[in-house]
């Protein structure tokens, strides 16, 4: 199954989905109105009549619940060695940037971030980061690259490094994990710790674009 495929059969699970999540969220509420710190985080699993298997987190920012949570759907396939994951969506009323997370990607995030997890607890812990870090939208990245490894990519960066991967179409295919550190052209931006700030999309290109118009000796 191509990750286009993959995608089509989501769109058609997706009533299955919202169905269950509708019976899930009065339980949520009724936590979210007797929390004293916030956020909350629930993340809970999912498998469709469809033998889809979801991995759906939520969180709640401050007391009550509606106008003030976030979701986010993960949709699992099982591979020799693990995941990979195609981020989707619940509501029909908000629309999500198509991205796969590859199993490789997880592979380098778990040995380069020094995070001591696996399967969906590494999972849910990049989503838990992912949502806190990432400054730029998917489709704001189109024909957008950095030069890694002898490869151009397509990237996001966030608070704990820079995801690299290729566009296929609408779909950002993430590939793999780099810190800051290791990071070919645009390893001047670094993050803002003390501050809590990352660099900006705008930043990086227009350091990779001084880079290229240098003089070569």
């Amino acid at each position: 199954m191509t990750h286009a495929e993959a995608y089509r059969e989501l769109e058609a699970d997706r009533e299955n989905v919202q169905r269950w999540f509708r019976h899930k969220t009065a339980a949520y509420r009724r936590q979210a109105l007797k929390a004293t710190k916030f956020p909350l985080t629930w993340w809970t699993e999912y498998t469709s009549p469809r033998k889809n298997r979801y991995l759906i987190g939520t969180i709640c920012i401050a007391r009550g619940y509606n106008n003030n949570n976030g979701v986010t759907c993960l949709a699992l396939r099982r591979e020799p060695r693990g995941y990979t994951v195609y981020m989707t969506k619940i509501s029909d009323r908000s629309d999500i940037s198509k991205t796969v997370f590859l199993q490789h990607f997880y592979d380098r995030y778990r040995e380069r971030a020094h995070i001591d997890l696996q399967g969906f607890d590494l999972i849910r812990h990049f989503a838990d980061h992912m949502n806190d870090g990432v400054v730029i939208h998917n489709s704001r990245m189109a024909g957008r690259s950095v030069r890694y490894n002898g490869r151009d990519h397509t990237f996001v960066a966030t608070d704990e490094g820079v995801l690299l991967g290729d566009m296929e179409d609408d779909i950002f295919i993430v590939r793999t994990f780099i810190t800051y550190d290791m990071a070919t052209g645009i390893q001047k931006q670094q993050l803002d710790k003390a501050n809590g700030k990352l660099c900006s999309l705008e930043d990086v290109i227009r350091e990779i674009n001084i880079e290229r118009k240098r003089p070569k000796y």
